[in-house]
């Protein structure tokens, strides 16, 4: 997710304190997992205590290779309440939440219920439609791989007055589709053939929920995270999220002093973002697609690999991404980008080797600590592959 004038942050800190709290004081979990077996993980821990000493909030990672696991943690889950955060404490994946989706769109395509194929006209009225610049004749391949050219809602600044003003609204996809309103469609520049915009999964839950005459919140709970036993995992904005969950920091006033933003919650539960969950359960999650291969079929895997190029420096999949192409190896996955939060979501083919990663600290925005990020993320691969 992008995130665009976040603006008025006196006014938006003083009415999320007045809101219902979505996510809770943070609570300590009693969390015991082994550091050392792993022969990289002194250089792992390294890294991780390095970016946390240089402001990174709190850190979770996993990583999964021929010579097992490396699970650690440094930092805090919650700042203000001195809790420590350990892998076992849920953060918010954001933008992830869109490959789980994505995976549960192919998984009902091979039951039957729907063909990606198949124009999104099918399941979304027109008087929908016809307001959304570029949407005549889409399909829901189209909206997986952000060929659309549709405007991305959560760039608008009248969504983000809107969580200004109410920050712990809860949102239903038609809602949040107003913002993309007659706002004209994207125009791509080469060699730029995909332009990312949360709309699209917006619009791809919808067709989810048409074809089948169910909650794509239950569907995803029901077909991929029970059936996978990630009981760590939550849907914001479907389900509950429990009082352990991490809470989320942002340089808001762009001092270099960061601030509470967990409870300025960007739509979650549509689509394009919402989902907590732990390193663990990303992990089995990544291994059971890309590893086992146990959730959807082979066949559709590969559909998934028709890749756009989009910028910032990654392509676009049907319904994943790939990225760290300029490194020795490419990972397909998921980023997770929110206003709070940052993930990351990845298998290595070549390598054979997971990577998930939680950093509660929200780095679309522009702020100090975004490069920061930026080199943990790529100084953590570059070990990782190394």
């Amino acid at each position: 997710m992008s995130i665009k004038n976040v603006f008025f942050a006196a006014a938006l800190l003083s009415i999320a304190a007045c809101q219902e709290a979505d996510v809770q004081a943070t609570e300590s979990i009693n969390c015991t997992v082994s550091t050392d077996a792993h022969p990289k993980s002194q250089a792992f821990q390294a890294i991780l205590d390095k970016y946390k000493n240089l402001g990174l909030p709190g850190i979770s990672v996993l990583v999964e290779d021929s010579s097992g696991s490396y699970i650690g943690s440094a930092g805090f889950a919650d700042l203000e309440g001195g809790v420590e955060f350990t892998p076992c404490h849920p953060s918010k994946a954001a933008s992830i939440t869109k490959l789980m989706v994505g995976v549960l769109t192919f998984k009902l395509q091979e039951e039957g219920l729907l063909d990606i194929d198949d124009p999104i006209s099918a399941y979304i009225d027109a008087d929908i439609l016809d307001k959304l610049d570029n949407a005549e004749g889409l399909t829901i391949k189209e909206c997986m791989n952000h060929t659309t050219g549709i405007f991305d809602l959560i760039t608008s600044s009248e969504f983000y007055l809107a969580v200004i003003n109410n920050p712990n609204r809860v949102w239903r996809q038609e809602e949040l589709l107003e913002f993309a309103y007659n706002q004209g469609a994207i125009e791509f520049e080469a060699p730029f053939t995909a332009s990312y915009s949360n709309t699209n999964t917006t619009l791809v839950s919808m067709c989810i929920e048409k074809a089948t005459g169910r909650d794509h919140g239950e569907l995803l709970r029901e077909k991929i995270l029970n059936p996978l036993g990630m009981s760590d995992t939550y849907y914001q904005g479907r389900e509950d999220l429990p009082n352990n969950a991490a809470q989320g920091y942002f340089d808001l006033h762009n001092n270099g002093t960061i601030v509470n933003v967990s409870n300025m919650i960007t739509g979650s539960g549509n689509g394009y973002g919402g989902v907590y969950s732990t390193v663990e359960d990303l992990n089995v999650f990544i291994r059971a697609l890309y590893v086992d291969k146990s959730i959807i079929s082979e066949a559709s895997l590969l559909e998934m690999e028709d890749f756009h190029l989009a910028r910032d420096n990654f392509y676009t999949g049907v319904g994943n991404i790939k990225k760290f192409t300029e490194k020795s190896a490419f990972g397909l996955g998921h980023t997770g980008r929110d206003l709070g939060y940052s993930a990351d979501l990845f298998y290595f083919p070549t390598a054979e080797v997971s990577m998930a990663f939680f950093v509660n600290y929200g780095t679309n925005g522009a702020s100090n600590l975004k490069e920061v990020f930026e080199d943990f993320e790529s100084e953590l691969v570059d070990e990782i592959l190394r």
